[in-house]
């Protein structure tokens, strides 16, 4: 829709004010036309029309990036309600477990753990164009979303005598670098020693800090988690950290509403009912971010709709007899946005395209 036209004929006058006849331009051989300023100025005016070559790549760049936002989202949500079905069977398999004759718990154990094992392939193998869908414990995994797990490490001594210098040894099983060291004065304090050890894992992810208590905590982005929580191997001076030989220390997550899909246990009836409990409070998880994520989609088709209609584009034409400028996409009157971004989803139904279609389209 164009909104407006304006064409114009410049007029061009002598400095004396009278009318001169318009001269058309004529090449002329043999010399070079270099004109860096006007040339710089006319860059400057391509890059303020919204039309210009650029900015339709750099308007193109930001409605994909925007749809593959969507896409993205539309991908977790779906292994999210894939998630929410298998803990619904794992649910009602524990519960028959528990009222079950002896000869029929074994079956039942047997389809737990099937499907455990499943739901833990689940969280680590979803993934839309090549990017994991979910944390560990099944938490969506969104673009540019960071998310932290605080954990501890069994067996320091922060707190104890120290009469030398110490250097502390960390040795991880999976992972780059596979080993970290760090030295720490004997006459260091608590914060200091912390900051040390910070420094030092920096290269794994690893952040360290001091806890309430005054005791060292860590904390590693959820993507790394699966490399620390087996234990790491340290080793010291006997002040800090043992002495001799590398010993495997135990990490414990300090999160005790992160769920650890791979630790439930169906073996016996008491593990049995507190991994009830504990698919129960899962599913609420799960179900508060499948309401986080329909929310977020909402919001980006919003964003969508309005950058699509909200934002006049301008568009000027040069001939040679004159300049024609015209505005478009502006949004018709008695049209909201909440309609625009109503109508994004029905369109694309109606057009039987998915946003995986689009965004590929508009690569």
């Amino acid at each position: 829709m164009v909104s407006h036209i304006n064409t114009s004929q410049p007029q061009v006058t002598s400095t004396s004010g009278s009318s001169l006849d318009r001269v058309s331009s004529q090449p002329i051989g043999g010399v070079q036309r270099v004109e860096p300023k006007r040339e710089r100025d006319q860059q400057a005016e391509e890059r303020q029309q919204p039309f210009g070559k650029g900015n339709r790549r750099g308007q193109l760049a930001e409605t994909s990036a925007r749809h593959q936002q969507v896409a993205h989202a539309e991908s977790a949500a779906q292994a999210l309600k894939e998630a929410v079905n298998m803990l619904e069977q794992l649910r009602q398999l524990g519960r028959r477990t528990l009222q079950a004759r002896e000869g029929e718990k074994q079956q039942l154990q047997q389809s737990l753990g099937h499907m455990k094992n499943r739901l833990a392939k689940l969280s680590k193998e979803a993934q839309y164009d090549g990017e994991p869908l979910l944390f560990h414990d099944l938490s969506p995994r969104l673009r540019g979303d960071s998310q932290q797990t605080g954990f501890t490490v069994k067996g320091l001594r922060l707190n104890g005598w120290r009469n030398q210098d110490e250097v502390l040894r960390f040795q991880f099983d999976s992972g780059q670098p596979s080993s970290v060291r760090a030295r720490v004065s004997w006459e260091d304090a608590p914060r200091d020693v912390a900051e040390s050890l910070n420094k030092a894992l920096a290269s794994r992810d690893i952040q360290v800090g001091l806890d309430k208590y005054g005791e060292l905590s860590f904390s590693v982005d959820k993507s790394r988690w699966s490399e620390v929580k087996g234990g790491i191997w340290v080793s010291g001076s006997g002040q800090i950290l043992p002495a001799g030989n590398p010993i495997k220390a135990k990490v414990e997550t300090t999160d005790k509403a992160s769920p650890d899909i791979e630790a439930l246990d169906f073996n016996k009836p008491e593990s049995v009912r507190k991994a009830l409990g504990e698919i129960e409070r899962v599913l609420q998880s799960v179900r508060q971010s499948l309401q986080a994520l329909d929310d977020k989609q909402k919001q980006l088709d919003a964003d969508l709709a309005q950058t699509a209609f909200t934002k006049p584009v301008t568009s000027t034409m040069v001939t040679d007899s004159g300049a024609l400028s015209a505005t478009w996409f502006n949004l018709p009157e008695g049209i909201t946005l909440q309609l625009v971004s109503n109508a994004v989803p029905t369109l694309l139904a109606q057009a039987n395209a998915t946003r995986h279609n689009v965004v590929a389209l508009l690569e």
